[in-house]
């Protein structure tokens, strides 16, 4: 599945890509990157440990002249619940619908393959990630503490 869009400059073409299965090794080290990139508490070694156990990871990236500046990934987490794992924009591409069509690509696949809800995590300090979701439709359904000592909150959206 690709589609691009124009995102207001001129020549400026993003294109989207979808990924069924682990990332090859070069790609997934450019996704590792922007990771590393967009989160300052990244932890790459939990980043590619739960990306290489989790067995039908889904991935849809989004490329400018090649460059990858965004990506969001989720794998089943039941039969019923798709889990939108993790994702983010390069800095000088937000606000400009990238992370909503990301967003929409992986709620395509998760409906296409039969998931009735989609679920994600953020925290409050990822506030426009958390605007997206209840724009997106997502409800907040659960707020807890993890290991860490981190806030998170739940959202989920029903798909059917």
């Amino acid at each position: 599945m690709n589609n691009s869009i124009l995102n207001g400059m001129e020549d400026n073409d993003i294109k989207y890509h979808t990924i069924e299965g682990l990332p090859k090794n070069d790609l997934l080290d450019e996704i590792l990157c922007l990771y590393q990139d967009i989160f300052s508490d990244a932890d790459s070694k939990f980043f590619i440990e739960r990306i290489q156990q989790e067995l039908n990871v889904f991935s849809v990236l989004a490329f400018n002249n090649g460059k990858l500046i965004g990506f969001k990934i989720g794998y089943p987490k039941n039969q019923e619940i798709f889990y939108s794992w993790i994702g983010g924009v390069k800095t000088q591409y937000r606000s400009q619908g990238v992370g909503k069509t990301l967003a929409e690509l992986q709620e395509v696949h998760a409906k296409h393959f039969g998931f009735q809800k989609l679920q994600t995590k953020s925290m409050n300090r990822f506030k426009p990630m958390m605007i997206l979701n209840l724009k997106n439709g997502f409800n907040i359904t659960k707020v807890y503490t993890n290991e860490k000592g981190q806030t998170k909150i739940v959202f989920e959206k029903d798909l059917i």
